[in-house]
């Protein structure tokens, strides 16, 4: 006779202590990242099929420029490719809900008070704010020859900011990311900012 193991429930599930058990190495690297990245040790990228959701109320930037990209595996997902020298972050929550066999919907729910970043790319497929103002701004497009234009535009500005900005990144890098006041909730189902 065979006896069922305690961290298998009745109906074949995985218990909650050990999916607990299972989780924490993740949220103990992402905690180390956060660390390092909080005191301009790391480096950090990113780039995914899970879509990330971004909410910030303020965001301010410098020595930006913006043209358009492709993005994702094999450049399938139009974007528009953003490079800031610095930005900063303020009160911004970060949602990203991924679908895992037999746990169902995760939500991670991220709260940032403030961040700030060097050497910031943004690869976005959309982005929303309710207020944006340019400093030093100048459109260029590109000349394959004198009479020939490539198509493609650049947008910069010496200075962007920006009020209730929403964006959904396929991918970003940054030379370091300073972060303060992080918190981080795993939910069970989709969800978003909302408390």
């Amino acid at each position: 006779m065979i006896n069922p193991s305690p961290h298998v429930t009745a109906r074949g599930r995985t218990s909650r202590r050990r999916f607990a058990l299972a989780l924490a190495p993740l949220l103990v690297g992402g905690t180390v990242l956060l660390a390092g990245s909080a005191a301009g040790a790391v480096s950090v990228a990113f780039a995914g099929e899970v879509p990330v959701t971004v909410h910030a109320a303020r965001v301010s930037a410098s020595g930006v420029s913006a043209s358009p990209a492709a993005s994702g595996r094999g450049g399938l997902l139009p974007a528009l490719a953003t490079h800031m020298e610095r930005a900063t972050v303020q009160d911004a929550c970060v949602t990203s809900t991924a679908h895992l066999p037999v746990v169902g919907a995760v939500t991670a729910v991220v709260r940032i008070e403030r961040s700030s970043a060097s050497s910031l790319t943004v690869e976005a497929g959309k982005a929303t704010a309710r207020s944006v103002k340019l400093t030093g701004a100048k459109f260029t497009t590109p000349q394959v020859g004198l009479d020939r234009p490539t198509g493609l535009f650049t947008v910069g500005a010496q200075k962007v900011s920006g009020s209730t900005v929403t964006t959904q990144p396929h991918a970003f890098t940054a030379g370091t990311i300073t972060s303060e006041g992080v918190t981080i909730d795993l939910r069970h189902g989709a969800g978003g900012c909302e408390k």
